[in-house]
């Protein structure tokens, strides 16, 4: 029997969240299985996998930040982690569009 206040909370927080991250997982490896690595990236998009990434470990990541069990540090750490990918993913796509490889050479 569970009697400390922080476990009970820690429990609820996990649980609550545990399919969304659970879903967002798998749907991000179905994903992920699909693209074919063997095929010379650009730049642009090696971006958009890593954003496609991100989107599919976002609730995990939230889900970490928001546990107390975690010290706060680390959670403000993930915190602006998650901001600054956050920030590039609303942007994705002006800086896709935008890349011309060896435009700078």
């Amino acid at each position: 029997m569970k009697t400390n206040p922080d476990e009970l909370s820690y429990t609820v927080i996990i649980n609550t969240s545990r399919r969304n991250v659970d879903r967002n997982l798998r749907a991000l490896m179905n994903k992920m299985e699909n693209d074919n690595t063997l095929l010379a990236e650009t730049p642009a998009a090696r971006f958009e996998k890593v954003l496609k990434i991100y989107r599919g470990v976002r609730p995990l990541l939230a889900l970490l930040a928001a546990l107390p069990l975690i010290p706060s540090t680390w959670r403000s750490a993930l915190l602006m982690f998650t901001q600054a990918l956050e920030a590039l993913s609303g942007v994705s796509g002006q800086i896709t569009a935008q890349f011309k490889a060896g435009r700078d050479l």
